[in-house]
């Protein structure tokens, strides 16, 4: 945060997330959606974040979640530009913290419990944070179109882009740009997604309306999708398999991503490429 730097290579780095989840450093600027957070944190949370060797992969991915908050709280003063290199890298931080906790031993049940809230909460929040850079993508090529020939946007107007890739690849990559950035978060999502273990012994209950038993279902309010993922190590219960029947009744697209593992998408928003493929 010392030297000016292009969204999101200014949000603050893992260690520094760490330092300001401990108590350990004071951060200048305004993070409204990352404090917020940290005021959230819960118990379990907190003690793993205290006891450095309590719950490294718990204690990591509450650092990512503020992460996440941060670059989402800097978003609109992202000047125009995005730092290519720097999303990735953000991105490939939430596909790993979301691999440690599905690989993670919990030492109590409620710590367990706390690492399978925080994967469920991390997986929503980098799905709600894809669909934001989107939104905001959007609405610059929006501006960009509308603009006249070298006039600069009006001051105070909040525009999102990508830095201009090279000119034989500019005029295909500009219209997919958007749909780019959105896909790639739902396939680090859905990857972490795929051989997720719950604690045995337990029956999963998902918080989504009607949804079957061993069913987790992650919605995204604002593009209307859904993560669905069973948790038996089985078939398809009959009563999931119901469910998916009901979703296509209703006009959704039901695509299977891997065993157990669906994504439901309004049909007038699935998009029609070969990425789409069943694996």
């Amino acid at each position: 945060m010392e030297q000016p730097a292009t969204w999101p290579g200014n949000v603050p780095t893992q260690a520094q997330a760490l330092e300001v989840l401990r108590g350990r450093r004071t951060l200048v600027v305004s993070l409204p959606s990352a404090r917020r957070l940290q005021e959230k944190l819960t118990l379990p949370e907190r003690e793993a974040l205290l006891d450095e060797g309590l719950a490294e992969a718990l204690s990591e991915a509450v650092a990512v979640r503020w992460r996440l908050a941060a670059a989402q709280d800097l978003l609109l003063t992202a000047g125009g530009k995005v730092d290519q290199v720097a999303l990735d890298a953000l991105l490939a931080e939430v596909d790993r913290a979301l691999e440690a906790l599905r690989a993670a031993t919990p030492t109590t049940p409620d710590m367990g419990l706390a690492i399978d809230r925080t994967w469920e909460t991390l997986t929503q929040e980098a799905v709600d944070f894809s669909s934001n850079v989107k939104a905001a993508s959007a609405q610059a090529a929006s501006a960009t179109a509308h603009a006249a020939p070298k006039k600069p946007a009006a001051t105070g107007k909040v525009t999102f882009q990508a830095e201009p890739p090279p000119p034989q690849q500019q005029a295909q990559d500009e219209s997919r740009k958007p749909l780019y950035i959105a896909l790639a978060v739902v396939t680090v999502v859905v990857g972490a997604y795929h051989g997720f273990n719950v604690m045995q012994g337990q029956k999963p209950v998902s918080t989504y309306p009607g949804a079957p038993p061993y069913t987790m279902i992650i919605p995204n309010e604002t593009s209307g999708t859904l993560l669905v993922r069973s948790t038996l190590n089985a078939p398809l219960t009959p009563e999931q398999q119901a469910w998916l029947k009901q979703q296509e009744a209703k006009g959704m697209q039901v695509k299977q991503l891997g065993p157990g593992n669906y994504l439901v998408t309004p049909a007038s928003q699935a998009p029609a490429t070969a990425d789409n493929s069943t694996q």
